[in-house]
């Protein structure tokens, strides 16, 4: 019984290690990140919408300016070594971000800065504004998509 106590601890702890080699292979890095953007792009829309007068929930800009802003600070973190092309995982980010990360990651800063920005204008409801807030944070957003991403 002891044996097979062992046996099954040893084939759990490698299971384990296995998985652990796996979690941050660079194509699921690639999926994790694209997802992030996808979701930040989602909340953006989402406020478009409202400031186009579209949808009418002025109440909810300030929950998507919150996903962007907290989405915002993950950034830099999301591209790290190894990640920017992968043959399993299409990906339009280009090799500017590693060539100077230091200047990525001012870029990633200025997002992060102008999304904490519309934060607190969101929180006002003041929908002229939130559209003035939405036209810096899409320069700020601008500000990585220019130089560190492929043209579709």
């Amino acid at each position: 019984m002891k044996h097979l106590i062992s046996i099954l601890a040893a084939a759990v702890l490698l299971g384990l290690a296995s998985q652990a080699q796996a979690v941050n292979e660079p194509e699921n890095v690639i999926k994790y990140r694209q997802s992030v953007m996808k979701s930040m792009g989602g909340h953006l829309g989402a406020i478009v919408g409202v400031v186009k007068g579209e949808v009418s929930y002025v109440d909810h800009v300030a929950a998507h300016a919150r996903g962007i802003n907290e989405m915002s600070k993950l950034l830099a973190g999301l591209f790290p070594e190894g990640t920017s092309q992968f043959e399993f995982a299409k990906t339009r980010a280009l090799p500017e971000i590693w060539d100077d990360f230091s200047k990525f990651e001012a870029a990633a800063k200025a997002l992060e800065a102008e999304s904490a920005k519309m934060v607190e204008v969101a929180a006002s409801g003041d929908l002229g504004a939130i559209g003035g807030q939405l036209q810096n944070l899409g320069k700020a957003c601008g500000g990585c998509h220019k130089p560190f991403r492929q043209k579709k």
